[in-house]
């Protein structure tokens, strides 16, 4: 297979059941909590990390780095594998291009580091230590050393033998930088066909990254998809919840004419609703399930004190609702409201600024969400 191809599994005091590709040129984020194997995974791929009973291989260009069915495991040193680490990790005693030449394979003319410096937005500053140079900078060093090991060369773009590898690269340094580096990242993807992982706490920085991401936890993998696909329709209940979605309900699926289904919200409380739901074919007919909604499909308008709470759920999904609390931050504002006929249940949903600046909805102001079929993804329970 072309790209990165990892396979981990362990029993051992550390657990891991990790599977996933890479391919030449794409970009793969790791996202999941503390201590959920990103990092240990990581440095897998590099060869840092040794774990006595460790199964499975990491291949890259059809090459076994590790493959522990025919004992295979190669030295650090003997992987092309360039690592980015949060806090840089650059030789405080040596310039910025010795730092990169450290890295450097023999393909590589004392220009050839130059120029890469030059491209990484650092022309003339090869001499300098990183004592001499801003974080952002420093963090732009600690990159094109990593890219020396990954490249064969300073030229045009080629798909090398090489993995990029980046450890929250971006964590320690302020916004305007760490946009100036997401910039850095993508003119660099248009030259170097490698595949690159990228480890990140920050769901908005993988989405705006990554071609695909990899949700872990506890050394296993969850999910794997594009980011959109995986923030807005969540496999189960446990990625729901790492991916951050406030949304999350339980219901009853029952089916109805061919292609389509009704869920059914109740609330513990007292009440409940029904919304038409696209039928995958996924769920039997009366299972109790766990769904999401997803507020980039929910149109919100203001209420009539004329309109009717009950059967506002109906073939248009339409749901009365009242506004508890809004939290403004600046363009959208954040706005918790309960479902009118509900009890006890809340819906949060960002609302455009300027409806709350303009005075339009308020706490206690009456809303009406119209719920298009794809905002409600549904899961089963277990």
């Amino acid at each position: 297979m072309s790209g990165l191809s990892v396979v981990l599994h362990s029993a051992a005091k550390i657990r891991l059941n990790a599977e996933f590709t890479c391919a030449p040129g794409e970009l793969v984020a790791l996202v999941g909590p503390s201590g959920s194997g990103k990092t240990s995974i990581l440095r897998a791929v590099a060869g840092l990390w040794k774990l006595p009973g460790l199964q499975g291989h990491v291949r890259v260009q059809g090459r076994d780095w590790f493959a522990s069915a025919h004992q295979v495991n190669l030295p650090p040193q003997a992987r092309r594998a360039g690592l980015v680490f949060q806090h840089y990790a650059l030789f405080p005693h040596m310039t910025a291009a010795a730092n990169v030449a450290l890295a450097a394979d023999p393909h590589w003319r004392t220009q050839d580091i130059a120029d890469l410096l030059d491209r990484m937005g650092l022309a003339g500053l090869g001499a300098r230590k990183p004592a001499q140079l801003s974080g952002g900078q420093q963090q732009r060093v600690a990159l094109a050393r990593a890219l020396v090991r990954v490249m064969s060369g300073a030229g045009a773009r080629t798909e090398s033998g090489g993995v990029l590898l980046l450890d929250e690269p971006f964590s320690a340094v302020d916004a305007p930088t760490r946009l100036a580096l997401y910039r850095e990242l993508a003119a660099l993807r248009q030259q170097v066909a490698a595949p690159m992982l990228l480890v990140t706490h920050d769901l908005a920085e993988a989405r705006r990254l990554a071609d695909r991401v990899v949700i872990l936890d506890a050394g296993e993998t969850l999910q794997t998809g594009v980011p959109a696909h995986v923030f807005a329709s969540p496999r189960n209940a446990r990625v729901a919840e790492l991916v951050g979605i406030q949304n999350h309900f339980q219901g009853q699926f029952h089916k109805s004419e061919p292609g389509w289904a009704r869920l059914t919200w109740r609330s513990p409380a007292g009440g409940e609703v029904s919304f038409r739901v696209i039928d995958k074919n996924r769920i039997d007919e009366g299972k109790a399930v766990t769904w999401v909604l997803n507020g980039e499909f929910v149109e919100v308008q203001s209420a009539s004190d004329h309109d009717p709470v009950h059967g506002v759920a109906g073939a248009d999904n339409l749901l009365n609702c009242q506004i508890q609390e809004i939290l403004s931050l600046g363009e959208t504002s954040v706005c918790s409201m309960t479902p009118e006929g509900l009890a006890g249940e809340r819906i949060t949903l960002q609302l455009p600024g300027q409806m709350v600046r303009r005075g339009q909805w308020q706490p206690g102001s009456r809303v009406r969400l119209s719920i298009a079929p794809q905002a409600l993804h549904i899961m089963p329970l277990k």
